[in-house]
């Protein structure tokens, strides 16, 4: 009765509904399932949720269970997709295969991301494995709608191969690094007591629509002959549309609505398996089969070349089909022995010879049988199998001997298909006869058993079973005979193997059955997973322990503290976190190496590990970075503790001889007062610690508020440096520079100025330094030059009498390697002679590298501009470097003009300071020159110049203009 059913339902499928008749059997049989549970799911709708029903019991076991089978199933449809050609790759398979190892990636992370299995690197929760779920179901659909809309004849090149895999890896790191690190930025999928979010229903009919879309592409595609299977591929993407269905519609997470979405996603990865994975193994050997078939045909039908040898005269005849055989008419090829040795290929002449020979020598022998190949007229060779019986004479010597011939070409290339589909699995296959007999290896087997190339061909099974397991082994494989089925991976087959040197090992294995005509063959597809089950046993330690000081790490140290802070709320104890950096640890990598920074990270692991009691926690967080936690302790322990640390880091270590001295800066934040969990309280031993640096390291600082404070006003005038250009926020003010007469303005030194909408006016001496730090100096150093050059292009413009033009220079833009372009690009753009620029720079700029500040300086005077030194007389200048300075002006720094009049020292300083300038031949200039009695004693020491507000203090960009036209006009008039 089945067979009538299946009989109508291919008729209609073909006759009525166009299916192609290659696509009938698979679809049957996709339709089978989908009826199936189709029913399953209708059921399941009708029948009421028990009251108080809170979902399944052992739900995790049964959870990891399915998608591990689902994960193994999507790896198996990559591995053997990646390698389905040797040198051109369908290119549909190619898209698969990496969408399906994202699947499985990202199915991996959902299992290890459930509540209840050990946390994955950030605490496990339902909308974190609920972010991995959705992207693998979206990536899946998405994948076999991809697979759908490809032409399944292209093919693609090794190069784009990898680069699509590379491609999708790099965004699956990235999504799985964004859920572990950013889960906030997804959204939320289900809310416990309430269930389902609209989002989560809406995404999940999202991809019912796309597996809907797919499914209709494929049926599409089911209406002519493909050079793929794809009718299981349309029962997949239908099961999968049913599948998702179910996750619209669960209260709990553990439900059995649950249990049915994965045991439907597992029936369709099974298909796909079927469809791409196995198909692609049976395929070349049912084409073999139907190869052999179609011989038995051709021989009935007499297309069987025939020969007759008379082996004393070697006068052979041979049939008009075994001379077509070979491309040659009846009349074309002598009738001799000759012929078929003249038509031998040159590889197989001796041992077709030979064999034959053996047969005609041997009494033993009554059949002959060999395969050869032999020259077909077209130039080409026909493969050729064989027989013959012997005719003696009465005397018992061999007289004739006939036999046949049977082209064999066909199914040599079959076997060829099929042995290259063999060996281009990832995984060591290995088929055996029904006796246990292996007749076909890869090269993959070979390596995993450490036998030689073709060395297992022939050999039982036996031989790669471990003496301990050999008769229930025996056993499996007599029930497994009486029923042959398929048996995927990851169906708890783990069992042991043997290796040629008797060495034991644990392999996953999948079986296939494979019926020829000459019985059942067992393809058996085998997996060494002992370096996967050495990595789980690793995998707990990985996760949670540093690699190379085997201390807790950062995520460990977190939880350890987490659960000590609690601990600590519930006694009203107190905890300590000690975040310690190793000062100038890179110059020990730099000058010695990384093995000696490994080395003494190592040590200073042992001496911190050494010191704390057995409830306390060292960790290494990162790089130089370790940190302490201490439970149960006040500010005296701490104390004491940080001192401790200070001494055993402190203490000289020593490596191949020569010792090495580092000292720590730590910084120290007390649970709860700096913080009331762990991320807060890291942020606030961080900031102490940098407190530390800033103050001269090898110390600890306890958290204060102050610290925070200034942090975040650093964070904060960084955050507005950063637009303050574009937004119009600085602006130049300028204050004249006039001989020491007060007669005659002869510059204005431009200053810089930032006043922000909500942070008001900020101070030069608090921006200009950040400026340096975070490289936005640069750009605003060259603001600066810009508009102060064009401000002075604009009074001259307007009729001003030209000045000097002077700039201050940071350090950041001295050694910049542009700087003589950037500065004569802006000379020539607002056109001003280069005379009429003077540029600053500090002292210390000038002396840091006097060598190099000799050369620059050098090419900006011999470009005609006038150099200066500010702040002359608080740095370090050495006389024999000065006197090779092109520099034009000595600038006399304020702090030692303010008291001149009372005070002797600054007076012999700025005295000092101006007679040397005279011997140098340098001019000078005071800064901050603000009274009367200033202003006369440096006239009467000689000084050339001054500025300061005395005669004005810096002025906008118009009223300088006024104050200088009318000083120069006053001027005219006398």
């Amino acid at each position: 009765m089945t067979t009538n059913i299946d009989f109508m339902l291919k008729n209609f499928l073909e006759l009525k509904l166009g299916v192609h008749q290659s696509h009938l059997p698979g679809v049957v049989k996709a339709l089978r399932w989908i009826v199936i549970l189709g029913v399953v799911q209708v059921v399941s709708y009708f029948i009421p949720t028990p009251e108080n029903y809170y979902g399944m019991e052992h739900y995790l076991v049964l959870h990891t269970t399915m998608e591990t089978v689902s994960i193994f199933i999507s790896m198996m449809v990559f591995i053997v997709a990646w390698n389905s050609r040797a040198s051109r790759y369908p290119h549909s398979l190619i898209v698969l295969s990496s969408l399906f190892f994202v699947v499985s990636f990202l199915d991996f992370s959902h299992t290890l991301s459930y509540p209840g299995m050990s946390n994955f690197f950030t605490e496990n929760d339902t909308n974190k494995y609920l972010n991995f779920w959705m992207a693998a179901r979206f990536i899946a659909s998405l994948g076999l709608l991809t697979f759908a809309l490809q032409s399944f004849e292209r093919m693609t090149s090794r190069f784009k191969k990898y680069v699509m895999f590379l491609s999708v890896l790099t965004v699956s790191f990235v999504f799985s690094w964004l859920v572990v690190v950013h889960e906030d930025y997804f959204p939320i999928w289900f809310i416990p007591g309430s269930g389902l979010t609209p989002i989560k229903k809406d995404f999940e009919y999202l991809i019912i629509a796309l597996n809907i879309v797919t499914a209709v592409i494929l049926w599409k595609r089911l209406k002519s002959s493909q050079a793929l299977d794809i009718s299981l591929m349309w029962g997949a993407v239908c099961i999968m549309a049913m599948g998702e269905l179910f996750f619209t519609l669960y209260t709990t997470k553990t439900g059995a609505y649950n249990v049915l979405g994965h045991l439907y996603k597992v029936i369709a990865y099974i298909l796909i398996y079927r469809a791409v994975v196995v198909e692609a193994i049976e395929r070349p050997y049912r084409d073999l089969e139907e190869s052999q078939k179609n011989l038995e045909l051709t021989v009935n039908a007499s297309n069987t070349g025939l020969w007759d040898l008379n082996w004393l005269t070697k006068e052979t005849s041979f049939s008009s089909v075994w001379k077509q055989q070979v491309g040659y008419a009846a009349h074309e090829l002598a009738n001799h022995y000759d012929t078929w040795l003249a038509l031998l290929h040159p590889e197989d002449r001796q041992r077709a010879i030979d064999v034959f020979q053996t047969f005609l020598d041997t009494p033993s022998m009554t059949k002959y049988e060999n395969e050869f190949r032999l020259c077909h007229k077209d130039g080409s060779y026909r493969w050729i199998f064989a027989r013959g019986e012997k005719i003696k004479a009465a005397n018992g010597l061999v007289e004739r001997v006939v036999g046949s011939h049977t082209d064999i070409t066909v199914r040599k290339v079959e076997e060829d298909r099929f042995r290259s589909a063999v060996q281009a699995s990832p995984n060591a296959m290995i088929m055996v006869n029904a006796k246990g007999i292996i007749v076909l290896t890869n090269s993959q087997t070979e390596s995993m058993f450490e036998y030689p190339d073709g060395g297992l061909i022939g050999l039982h099974l036996d031989n790669l079973i471990p003496r301990s397991v050999e008769s229930s082994h025996q056993r499996n494989v007599e029930n497994y005979l009486k029923s042959p089925s398929d048996r995927p991976m990851g169906q708890g087959r783990l069992l042991f193997a043997r290796r040629c040197n008797g060495e034991e090992f644990r392999v996953e294995i999948g079986l296939t059955p494979i019926t020829a005509q000459d019985g059942i063959y067992v393809l058996a597809s085998v997996v060494d997973i002992t370096s996967r089950i050495e990595a789980e046993r690793r995998i707990e330690k990985l996760i949670n322990y540093d690699l190379l000081t085997e201390l807790p790490n950062r995520q460990l140290m977190m939880d350890r503290m987490q659960h000590a802070m609690t601990a600590a709320q519930r006694s009203g104890s107190r905890l300590a976190l000690l975040y310690m950096n190793l000062d100038r640890f890179k110059h020990i990598n730099d000058t010695l190496g990384h093995n000696a920074g490994d080395a003494l990270l190592i040590e200073i692991a042992k001496r911190l590990s050494s010191i704390i009691k057995n409830t306390d926690t060292v960790a290494r967080i990162a790089g130089d970075e370790f940190a302490l936690v201490l439970e149960d302790v006040n500010e005296d322990d701490v104390a004491r503790m940080a001192g401790k640390v200070l001494e055993v880091v402190a203490t000289g270590f020593l490596f191949e001889g020569q010792e090495v001295v580092l000292t720590p800066s730590i910084g120290i934040a007390m649970f709860p007062q700096d913080g009331q969990d762990g991320e807060s309280l890291f942020l606030s031993a961080d900031t102490a610690m940098n407190k530390v640096k800033e103050d001269g390291r090898n110390d600890f600082r306890f958290f204060a508020k102050a610290m925070q404070q200034r942090t975040a006003r650093m964070l904060q005038l960084e955050s507005a440096m950063h637009h303050a250009l574009e937004r119009n926020q600085f602006q130049l003010l300028y204050q004249p520079q006039l001989t020491m007469d007060g007669k005659t303005v002869i510059g204005v030194e431009a200053l810089l100025r930032w006043t922000h909408p909500e942070l008001g006016f900020i101070s030069p001496a608090e921006f200009i330094p950040l400026a340096e730090s975070n490289g936005l100096i640069i750009p605003i150093g060259t603001w600066v030059l810009r508009t102060a050059l064009l401000q002075l292009k604009s009074w001259i413009d307007a009729g001003m009498k030209p000045v000097i033009m002077a700039v201050n220079l940071s350090a950041i833009q001295f050694r910049h390697p542009n700087l003589r372009g950037m500065v004569t690009g802006i000379l020539n753009e607002v056109a001003l002679p280069p005379e009429y620029l003077e540029l600053e720079l500090t002292e210390s700029v000038a002396t840091a590298d006097p060598v190099n500040a000799i050369a620059v300086m050098n090419e900006l005077h011999n470009l005609g501009i006038r150099l200066a030194i500010d702040d002359f007389g608080t740095g370090y200048s050495s006389l024999s470097y000065l006197k090779k300075f092109k520099v034009y002006k000595l600038k006399i720094d304020q702090s030692f003009v303010r008291d001149i009049a009372t005070d002797s020292d600054d007076r012999a300083i700025v005295t000092a300071i101006i007679q040397m300038s005279k011997g140098l031949g340098f001019r000078t200039i005071a800064e901050g020159v603000e009274t009367q009695a200033q202003s006369d004693f440096l006239m009467a020491q000689g000084c050339d110049e001054f500025q300061g507000y005395i005669f004005s203090k810096p002025l906008p960009a118009a009223q300088a203009l006024e104050l200088i036209h009318t000083q120069q006009q006053a001027n005219l008039k006398l």
